[in-house]
């Protein structure tokens, strides 16, 4: 391989994939595709801003050996059309131009919610397990459309990727350890599964030549975690819900746009849903990091920041904007008492 595409190279794991095309010396020159330039470069890197949707979105990719596909809307059920739009539509856009001019190789980053979580999922979920995520969570229902985009390119290698953690990730159970309290619901505690930002990316990268043959593969850490046992690794502790109010909790928020998370989320954290990697290993990819190493070096790296809503805040910011308030409030209690003094 000589020529690989990114798109959503500026995402955390598409740096993560660029340094590794860096420090190979079988690869002479990256394209980098993405909305909005990245933070980071390489100088075998030539940069194009575009959307994936572009139809002349193959003009880039001339003379590209293969092409990763990262560029993928979070959820958003506020702007249900858009986001279809960037991860179904794009992703056809995408293999359509791989198609034509990279000789069909395409590398797709999917996720493991496509099998849904249900009571009676597979244990551990093989490539050959039904896939069924809820039909109201539509970024999982987004990626699965999205993978069968992806087969339209003909030479397509669809990676079902566990939570993605590391220091430069973003996800739902990433902003749980984030959030104040880890949420767990009355009567339920699914095993945990994640694989590290660069272990992902080595998937990718071994994706990228013709070590996989076309078709999907499970890319985890090799087993999974209990989730008592994560909560003490990471120094997190839990509030527990029972289910209808965790759900009317969580419908309410995402009403009033205050949080991130649909209440879709929910049955993720009822149910299990961790995979087997069996076939990735057997392809030659060996995850390098444990669940437990990587989470605690996930939680390490993000432990200055807290998870509030829809965002997240520098626990020194935060302190100071609560040390701010006090100070205020102070401030205007002393006030009302002099102006009541005769």
């Amino acid at each position: 391989m000589t020529t690989i595409a990114i798109t959503g190279v500026g995402g955390g794991l598409g740096r993560c994939l660029l340094a590794r095309l860096d420090a190979d010396p079988t690869v002479e020159r990256v394209v980098g595709i993405d909305a909005v330039p990245p933070r980071d470069g390489s100088p075998k890197m030539e940069f194009f801003e575009s959307d994936v949707r572009d139809e002349r979105i193959g003009r880039f990719l001339d003379g590209c050996d293969a092409v990763v596909h990262l560029a993928f809307a979070p959820d958003s059920a506020r702007r249900p059309d858009e986001m279809r739009s960037v991860n179904v539509d794009g992703t056809r856009n995408v293999a359509a131009a791989a198609r034509a001019v990279a000789g069909g190789r395409l590398v797709f980053a999917s996720t493991a919610t496509v099998y849904g979580a249900n009571p009676d999922n597979d244990f551990p979920l093989t490539e050959r397990s039904p896939v069924r995520p809820s039909a109201d969570y539509a970024y999982a229902v987004n990626a699965l459309d999205a993978e069968e985009a992806a087969a339209e390119a003909g030479d397509a290698v669809v990676l079902r990727l566990a939570n993605v953690f590391g220091s430069d990730t973003d996800n739902f159970v990433m902003r749980m350890f984030q959030s104040p309290r880890f949420l767990t619901i009355r009567g339920h505690a699914p095993p945990l599964q994640m694989v590290h930002q660069d272990d992902a990316a080595a998937a990718l990268h071994l994706a990228c030549g013709r070590a996989l043959s076309a078709g999907i593969y499970n890319v985890a850490a090799d087993g999974w975690m209990d989730l008592s046992e994560a909560l003490a690794l990471a120094g997190r502790r839990s509030v527990e819900m029972p289910e209808a109010v965790a759900y009317s909790l969580a419908e309410r928020a995402w009403r009033l746009n205050l949080s991130g998370a649909p209440p879709a989320e929910i049955a993720y954290l009822m149910y299990p849903w961790v995979m087997d990697n069996a076939k990735m290993r057997a392809a030659g990819w060996t995850p390098a990091r444990t669940n437990r190493e990587t989470l605690v070096e996930a939680v390490e790296a993000h432990r200055p920041w807290v998870a509030l809503g829809r965002g997240k805040v520098r626990k020194a910011d935060l302190a100071k904007g609560a040390a701010a308030t006090v100070g205020l409030l102070a401030a205007m209690g002393a006030l009302r008492r002099s102006r009541r003094r005769p």
